[in-house]
């Protein structure tokens, strides 16, 4: 096997590996994004204030 080929073999396995830490990456985020809706809508509804007055 060739330098090439052994090299070009290592890209295409970093490449899988990259696009398999990109969809997780992704989905931590999505994660992330709905723990944090979820958690500012429950305070939201138990707070006295309104979302309006709460900005003020």
């Amino acid at each position: 096997m060739s330098v090439i080929e052994r090299l070009a073999e290592k890209v295409a396995r970093q490449e899988e590996k990259v696009s398999r830490e990109t969809e997780k990456l992704e989905n931590y985020r999505d994660q992330l994004q709905t723990a944090m809706y979820s958690t500012f809508i429950k305070r939201q509804q138990s707070s006295q204030l309104s979302f309006h007055e709460a900005l003020e």
